[in-house]
């Protein structure tokens, strides 16, 4: 009989365990939602979406602060700090300490990041970040936003398809692929250079891939090199040696037009970079990243990437979680509107004569490199 009692208390525990794992957030807890932050490097795309984030989540009143944000700031950590000094909430706690960036740590130092007790949930930003949250983070859920392809990063499956419950991924589905097309329909280059490290995070996140793709569909030829980007504050001067050398070999080899794909290059140093062979020759730039690469010295961009818009997004998605859906099923898919931006300045410097027509539908015109 004790036997028989024993067994049927083993089976009871173990339907209500089963039960209380397949449970969404809003049954399964009782607190709030711990959250935490961590990006790849300092990027102030992701000074912009993590702003954006933070000033949807008091929109949708998940947090009540007198927060401003502003997308000008670049410097992570201080937007993370302001924040979580300012706020109240009975819906979520932003972990304070729960901020990382992954280039400014030792490899030794990365495991604090993941597993962690005191967070439920992490915003994670870029590639190499979201990366590593998918190789190792098992306990705590995690949302990776600004990766420009978290498919062929190997993160997520597809739009609808996980490989981990806990995995989450911002996916827009044609993002550089129509960026890449609008740029052709304005220059129509035929030999289009681009530098990037080669790794297989920086192959993903630089878009090669649909550069290749749609090199053989608009008939257009690509030149590659390949340069390490810069790996701490002392290694700039090595880095920036190198990429010239690179422009240089490019323009040598008879390019009509730069791709300035994703990487470490400071925006107050990119006009530098570009001007002795690159606009030295009259070769038009394409900003891939950002619209500060453009005010900073790239002659156009196309801004796929809206920090409002895509904040608003994130927030509704972890509103969703705590009002029950699955994390599993939050969707994952949201393609943003683009923008187009122009540096009129350094379309004179090359000589480029913009169609007024064309002239009409750019969102955002810097006549002055100097001033926004």
């Amino acid at each position: 009989m004790k036997k028989v009692f024993c067994l049927m208390l083993l089976l009871i525990i173990t339907i209500f365990s089963f039960g209380n794992n397949s449970r969404t957030y809003s049954e399964q807890e009782n607190q709030k939602l711990r959250i935490g932050y961590v990006e790849s490097e300092r990027l102030d795309n992701f000074s912009r979406n993590l702003s954006g984030i933070l000033a949807n989540f008091i929109d949708l009143g998940l947090i009540i602060s007198n927060y401003k944000a502003d997308l000008n700031e670049v410097d992570t950590l201080k937007i993370w700090n302001d924040i979580c000094n300012n706020y109240s909430s009975d819906k979520i706690e932003l972990v304070k300490d729960m901020y990382f960036n992954v280039k400014e740590m030792r490899d030794s130092e990365y495991s604090k990041m993941v597993n962690r007790d005191d967070v439920d949930l992490i915003i994670v930003m870029g590639t190499v970040a979201g990366k590593y949250f998918f190789e190792n983070e098992t306990k705590n859920k995690f949302m990776v936003f600004a990766c420009a392809d978290p498919v062929s990063a190997g993160i997520i499956k597809s739009e609808a398809e996980r490989y981990k419950d806990n995995c989450f991924a911002h996916l827009d589905r044609t993002r550089y692929e129509r960026q890449i097309i609008a740029s052709h329909n304005i220059l129509k280059f035929k030999k289009i250079g681009v530098v990037y490290q080669d790794t297989a995070e920086a192959f993903s996140y630089s878009a090669i891939d649909k550069l290749r793709k749609l090199s053989n569909e608009l008939n257009f030829e690509i030149v590659e090199r390949h340069v390490v980007e810069s790996q701490n504050e002392n290694d700039y001067n090595r880095y920036y040696k190198d990429l010239k050398q690179a422009y240089k070999e490019l323009v040598e080899e008879g390019i009509d037009s730069l791709y300035i794909t994703t990487a470490t290059i400071e925006n107050d140093k990119l006009l530098g970079l570009l001007e002795p062979d690159v606009y030295a020759n009259n070769i038009p730039t394409i900003a891939q990243f950002s619209e500060e690469q453009v005010k900073y010295g790239a002659l156009m961009g196309f801004v796929i990437n809206d920090a409002m818009e895509q904040g608003y997004f994130a927030a509704t998605q972890i509103k969703a979680y705590l009002e029950g859906t699955p994390f599993n099923e939050l969707e994952q898919v949201n393609d943003d509107t683009p923008k187009m931006s122009l540096n009129y300045d350094i379309a004179k410097c090359i000589n480029l004569k913009i169609p007024f027509s064309t002239l009409l539908i750019i969102d955002k015109i810097y006549a002055d490199k100097t001033n926004s």
